[in-house]
């Protein structure tokens, strides 16, 4: 099973018959929900941190600060990046912090069509109007991925639920599992 999409995941046929599934193929469904989960994780904080920088590119703006009155973006940059470092939710640590190499492509392409790395370097010397279009497209982005975090994690929840259903019954025993 490994590299299914999430529209796969989010589809009624992934969670289909999942009481009947035998325990391998259950906790392939979950680690493979954990792989996409980091996946997202991963693309919200890409997403994130091109926020962080314009928001604060306009805030200079914003206070009249400008090019050579305020120290650069780049001075700022930890501390910028630290200000936004947990999401809205209940946490779930994963034990990825970055998706597999050839995922981060995809991942890496889907912030890069809304905001290239090459700007973010040159962020002062875009207008105002350009980095509000910017702001707006990457809030998007990040609400939707959000969004798509949240689907995840309730189908997640299911077969976390039957997994701990199975163990409360005794269908299953950490004595397998070792074993």
């Amino acid at each position: 099973m490994p590299g299914l999409s999430l529209d796969v995941v989010l589809g009624p046929a992934f969670l289909s018959g999942l009481e009947q599934l035998p325990m391998p193929d259950l906790r392939s469904k979950r680690d493979q929900c954990a792989e996409l989960e980091t996946e997202l994780s991963y693309l919200r904080r890409l997403a994130q941190a091109r926020i962080d920088l314009i928001a604060e590119e306009l805030r200079h703006r914003d206070v009249g600060l400008g090019a050579g009155e305020a120290e650069s973006l780049v001075e700022h940059l930890p501390k910028i990046l630290a200000e936004n470092t947990r999401s809205e939710g209940p946490g779930r640590l994963t034990a990825l912090f970055a998706p597999a190499e050839e995922a981060q492509a995809s991942l890496v392409a889907r912030v890069e069509a809304v905001c290239p790395s090459e700007q973010l370097g040159s962020l002062d010397e875009l207008p105002s109007s350009r980095l509000d279009a910017l702001l707006a497209q990457l809030i998007d982005l990040e609400r939707e991925v959000s969004s798509e975090r949240k689907a995840l994690h309730s189908v997640l929840g299911r077969i976390e639920n039957e997994l701990v259903r199975r163990y409360k019954s005794g269908e299953a025993t950490v004595d397998a599992l070792l074993s």
